[in-house]
């Protein structure tokens, strides 16, 4: 086995132990004991001298809800408790129908945002909490792009609450937060806005991208999973940045548009109904004489992970680097240029599936030169294949003579080995990045190809396993191998066969049953993967036979399938 095949091997070797582990070991949500007691939802020991104001009461208030309605939203803020509590999004269902409902965020007791106050230790006033029934101050009972909200409460010894509410066309809240202070003496309190979710959603990225907590602190981006702060309470601090929760495809986020140092805390509460998951932030501490106001100000993401929104929403005050709450993964510096040409494309064939096929052609060309080269030491590695053969023959157990002949020859013929692994290698991050594109961006939810494929990012709907729907089965996930599966395993192996038989018998073993393992591997994948995999696979066909035809080389292609090839 010549450097190039050694090489060529390892990678795919990695890949397939990469895949294999992330399908057999795929990251599953935690799934913990209950603990009993009740922990308060903001009670921070790095806040010196902060009282624990925030009681969990016996008693709810019932209330009135004021409605959220604009062009991608809709949902309820529940005046018990000043909560945005319910979360709707209306451009995208639950599933392909568009007969099917809206995709439900946020949910009453499950997933719900909120903001306040906390008080230093010894501070002897009522504040508001859960179960506080907030009044509408302003005429409208409707939140939308022209009427904001206000809400307030008072605690009956001199101080009033006020909320103020404000939402855009798209996902962003702003809110401010104010408190009159009508007493006789001075008051210090501690802004905070927190987002709280009991129900953690089932992961659907086999772990190769980052479902969970996650903030931008300043400078730098920080990821948290679940099972991480369930052991271990993580902190800090930061002055400009923003902090949230990340799903597959949707995404909360919270950010405060104050001045001074934030304490950023994600963490478990651990209560009898259920674990709570808190991520959320304190202000530094705001003091106000009587007869004056504090006031915090802040903004709440909630919505859909859509590139375009996203990245607007990066370069406003708050929510610097707000692109980051997608994960484009290792290779975001490809990831997010390939997403722009895939959508350039997309608006110009009205099918995702279509722009995919282009897409791959436009990669191609690209790496057309490259790949081009490659096969030109490759083909000059054949012709001296009979001269190494016997090299081996006279120098096989003297290894250094035969490296030093080997080199010999390698410099008579100009030959560079290792180049015929550089296609392979530049080609691997491109995949990674397209395959991210693919699972993670929110554009390829539900987006139709052709006849059955109803959802690009979904795996294959039908398998040769229940004869591709005629059967009433369904079959494992693993079994779901459908015709774009059977065309990707054609193609591998073809490619495969495009090149001699190789003569070591390990190597040899594994280009057999590497096509069927790969089919068995898809499976699990979007569908949109596995038809970039099988045009692909097809255009590398017909690339390195007319590279191959090109250079005067054999095309072993029906050789190898034990048949003579047609030019002989």
């Amino acid at each position: 086995m010549n450097d190039s095949s050694r090489y060529i091997m390892a990678i795919v070797i990695a890949m397939i132990i990469l895949f294999t582990w992330q399908i057999l070991f795929p990251v599953e949500q935690p799934n913990y004991q209950q603990e009993n007691g009740q922990e308060t939802l903001l009670d921070d020991p790095s806040i010196p001298e902060v009282s624990n104001i925030i009681p969990v009461k016996a008693v709810s208030c019932e209330s009135e809800k004021i409605i959220i309605d604009n062009d991608r939203l809709e949902g309820s803020i529940d005046l018990c408790g000043a909560q945005i509590n319910e979360i709707y999004l209306k451009k995208f269902n639950t599933t392909a129908s568009i007969d099917s409902d809206y995709v439900q965020l946020f949910k009453k007791d499950s997933y719900w945002v909120e903001s306040g106050w906390l008080a230093p230790r010894g501070a002897n006033f009522l504040l508001p909490d859960e179960n506080t029934l907030w009044k509408l101050e302003s005429q409208n009972s409707i939140l939308s792009p022209n009427t904001p909200v206000v809400i307030s409460w008072e605690n009956g010894d001199g101080l009033k609450f006020i909320q103020r509410f404000s939402i855009d066309e798209n996902y962003l809240f702003t809110f401010t937060q104010e408190v009159e202070n009508n007493t006789l003496g001075l008051i210090t309190l501690f802004p905070f806005n927190k987002l709280s979710r009991k129900d953690l959603p089932t992961s659907q990225t086999l772990g190769l991208l980052h479902e969970g907590p996650a903030g931008w602190f300043d400078e730098k981006l920080d990821e948290q999973d679940y099972d991480d702060i369930y052991e271990k309470d993580f902190r800090k601090e930061f002055k400009n940045g923003w902090i949230g929760i990340r799903d597959k495809y949707w995404a909360t986020a919270i950010s405060s548009l104050d001045e001074g140092e934030k304490k950023a805390h994600f963490k478990v509460s651990k209560q009898n109904q259920g674990d709570i998951y808190r991520i959320g932030y304190t202000g530094e501490a705001t003091s106000a004489s009587p007869g004056s106001t504090l006031s915090s100000d802040g903004l709440i993401f909630i919505g859909a992970k859509e590139v375009d929104i996203i990245q607007d929403y990066s370069g406003k005050k708050g929510l610097s680097k707000f692109d980051l709450i997608i994960d484009w993964g290792w290779f975001y510096f490809i990831s997010k240029p390939l997403f722009y040409i895939l959508d350039f494309l997309y608006i110009y064939t009205g099918n995702f599936g279509v722009a995919i096929l282009l897409l791959t052609v436009l990669i191609k060309l690209v790496f057309f030169p490259v790949v081009n080269r490659s096969y030109v030491q490759m083909a000059k590695m054949r012709k001296v294949q009979p001269e190494i053969q016997k090299m081996k023959e006279l120098y096989g157990d003297d290894r250094q003579k035969m490296a030093q002949e080997m080199q010999t020859l390698y410099k008579k013929e100009e030959l560079k080995p290792l180049s015929g692994c550089l296609p392979v290698f530049i080609q691997i991050p491109v995949f990674f990045a397209l395959y991210n594109v693919l699972l993670v961006t929110i554009e390829m939810r539900h987006a139709p190809f052709f006849g059955w494929i109803r959802d690009l990012s979904a795996p294959d709907p039908l398998s040769v396993f229940n004869l591709f729907g005629i059967i009433d089965w369904t079959p494992p996930q693993i079994l779901m191998i459908g015709i774009f599966h059977l065309l990707f395993g054609l193609t591998f192996l073809l490619q495969t066969k495009l090149n001699p038989a190789p003569t070591d018998q390990i190597q040899k073993t594994l280009f057999t049953w590497m096509p069927i393992f790969m089919i068995f591997i898809a499976a699990n994948f979007p569908i949109g993967l596995v038809i970039y995999w099988a045009w692909n696979g097809l255009l590398s066909i017909l690339q390195q036979a007319y590279i191959m035809k090109k250079q005067g080389m054999e095309i072993a292609l029906f050789a190898n399938f034990g048949k003579k090839n047609s030019s002989e």
